[in-house]
């Protein structure tokens, strides 16, 4: 009698792999696998040396892998950037911005703004550059991104993250700030447009240059927390209605 021969594989063997797929990519089922480390190697170095100044041979390097590897997962460059900004930058983004309050909840949504009484947002703004410092404060890479590819003439990361993220975000901030000058919560002076962008500058730009500043006298024991109170100073007197 013929045996049956076995369709299901010999136990315990793994499945060969498909055509084309690398060997180095067999191990590859969770977030430490190469896929993961190559984008932790790119963002490490596109805030080192830039996008342009990046080669993929360089990733490749940092990463442990072949640059074979690289266009295994990243058929281009502009597919590797996108995955820099959607699973590297929106996450800490949504550390940033986990439940900030929106008048009444109409700003999410889109609707118009309730009258009455909105959202504390001395304290929401301050709160806001707090977590920003402590979040970027503890992501080395984030502030050298920002200055490199962000803010940048040349940045190749702009045009994803204004359309991806700061549009949105810098929305919602600017109709909160505005409905609260209108009812008289927040000093009148103030653009409403251009709070988002101070706030920014006010936390991002001291991490990103602290080679500089650094050797100032008295700024050695300058630590996170310090330049939390600092900034949250600069922001509850600036925002104040006077």
């Amino acid at each position: 009698m013929a045996m049956k021969k076995d369709t299901h594989g010999v136990r315990g063997r793994r499945p060969a792999r498909g055509p084309g797929r690398p060997a180095a990519v067999d191990g590859d089922t969770d977030g430490g696998g190469p896929r993961e480390r190559l984008l932790d190697a790119a963002t490490l170095l596109f805030s080192r040396h830039g996008v342009a100044g990046t080669p993929i041979k360089a990733i490749a390097a940092e990463a442990g892998v072949t640059p074979a590897l690289v266009h295994y997962y990243f058929r281009d460059r502009d597919q590797l950037l996108d995955a820099v900004v959607d699973e590297r930058l929106q996450p800490l983004v949504e550390q940033v911005f986990p439940s900030m309050p929106t008048e009444t909840g109409a700003a999410a949504s889109g609707a118009a703004p309730a009258r009455g009484p909105g959202p504390d947002v001395v304290t929401m703004m301050t709160g806001l550059a707090a977590q920003l410092i402590r979040v970027a404060a503890a992501t080395p890479w984030l502030p050298g991104l920002w200055i490199r590819e962000i803010v940048g003439a040349e940045g190749q990361l702009r045009e994803r993250v204004v359309q991806r993220i700061a549009l949105r975000r810098g929305a919602l901030v600017t109709g909160v700030i505005a409905a609260a000058r209108e009812r008289g919560e927040l000093n009148p002076a103030l653009e409403p447009a251009l709070v988002m962008v101070s706030l920014i500058g006010l936390t991002l730009l001291p991490l990103a240059t602290t080679h500089i500043w650094r050797g100032l006298p008295g700024a050695e024991a300058i630590d996170t927390d310090t330049l939390v109170r600092h900034v949250s100073a600069l922001l509850s007197r600036g925002l104040a209605p006077g």
